[in-house]
């Protein structure tokens, strides 16, 4: 199940619910103080390696990424040179 972040309108705390795709804030409630008026937060996703491998450009990512396959290798070669 996906992670959701909201935000109460009353007391500006954020919090995360593990709840199914497309699950509204109906029967949610803020944990510190009990407000149902919620804002959903448009998140971004992370991965723990994610921080230390982020790259300062787009060219530094695309030198870093794994050859596979024969000639051209990586994922411009089709199927992603496998």
């Amino acid at each position: 199940m996906p992670m959701y972040e909201y935000k109460c309108n009353k007391c500006s705390t954020v919090f995360t619910v593990m709840q199914r795709m497309g699950a509204g804030s109906a029967g949610l409630s803020c944990p510190d103080c009990r407000g149902t008026a919620l804002s959903k937060l448009i998140s971004s996703t992370f991965s723990p390696e994610s921080v230390k491998a982020m790259p300062s450009s787009m060219a530094a990512a695309g030198a870093s990424m794994p050859k596979f396959g024969g000639s051209g290798g990586g994922c411009g070669s089709g199927m992603c040179g496998m």
